[in-house]
């Protein structure tokens, strides 16, 4: 009689169970880490890779570490979506955030840097709201002037070398038919009329010294990867990531870390060279 009951309780929990839609939660965002790609972070998280990018504005497998990508609708609260405008009478510009937008793929679609856009609106987080604005240029970006008298910013030298992602790597290489390291960075510059010495030893007399903590957009950062010297170069993007030509294997021209990681652990220094 007792076994009955308990195979009879028994039923009712699994019935309760099975008509309920228990589902696990999905996260309203995710951090892109170090070796991630779409197709990992849709396996973890239980998003496709096609919503990933829809919802994100992604015409590309590309990420970068740090990056926010939205999982969810519900992050970001949708509204109708509205051209962006430049207000009369004033000089900056501004961005109606989209859904799906995010700091990066703005940043990428003006120009500028994700430390730019944080500077320019008083921003402590990557938290983005659909339909607020958000100013994409003005008085808050580091302007300075190339030596040969032209407006330069290292939002621009970081843009120009962002056309470049994907590039492959090529020892000697200094064109976009393929880099390494220093031919990258001295392509770059060379861009905005700016000389750098071709190697990545001797760009690190180009320019003057800064620290670590006062990184910038457009600085020079410096590695010794081989043990025995400077022997690799970066340009500093913003956000503890910089972009070069990194190696064959590695896929060319990427963003990587410059906190976390391989190149932390050989960070030697960084030169400023946009005065």
């Amino acid at each position: 009689m007792r076994k009955v009951w308990l195979i009879s309780v028994l039923a009712i929990f699994i019935s309760l169970f099975a008509g309920s839609n228990v589902v696990m939660a999905t996260p309203a965002t995710y951090v892109v880490k170090e070796g991630d790609c779409l197709w990992n972070i849709a396996n973890s998280t239980g998003v496709n890779v096609d919503s990933i990018k829809q919802l994100n504005g992604l015409s590309s497998d590309l990420l970068h570490i740090g990056q926010v990508l939205t999982l969810s609708n519900s992050a970001i609260p949708a509204v109708v979506q509205a051209d962006p405008v430049t207000p009369t009478g004033d000089s900056s510009s501004v961005y109606v955030i989209q859904l799906g937008d995010n700091l990066w793929t703005i940043a990428q679609k003006f120009g500028t840097t994700v430390d730019n856009l944080k500077a320019l609106n008083g921003l402590t987080s990557d938290a983005l709201y659909a339909g607020k604005t958000l100013k994409v240029s003005g008085s808050a970006a580091s302007a300075t002037v190339s030596r040969s008298g032209d407006s330069v910013t290292g939002s621009r030298v970081v843009a120009k070398a962002a056309q470049y992602l994907g590039t492959p790597y090529r020892y000697g290489g200094s064109s976009p038919g393929g880099f390494d390291c220093s031919g990258f960075s001295s392509y770059i510059f060379s861009q905005f009329n700016i000389s750098l010495y071709r190697s990545a030893a001797a760009q690190y007399g180009n320019g003057v010294a800064v620290t670590k903590a006062n990184l910038i957009p457009g600085d020079l950062v410096f590695f010794n990867c081989a043990g025995s010297g400077i022997s690799h170069v970066g340009i500093y993007s913003g956000n503890g990531q910089f972009i070069h030509s990194s190696s064959p294997q590695s896929g060319g021209v990427i963003y990587s870390s410059l906190n976390t990681g391989y190149y932390a652990n050989t960070y030697v220094g960084a030169r400023r060279v946009i005065r």
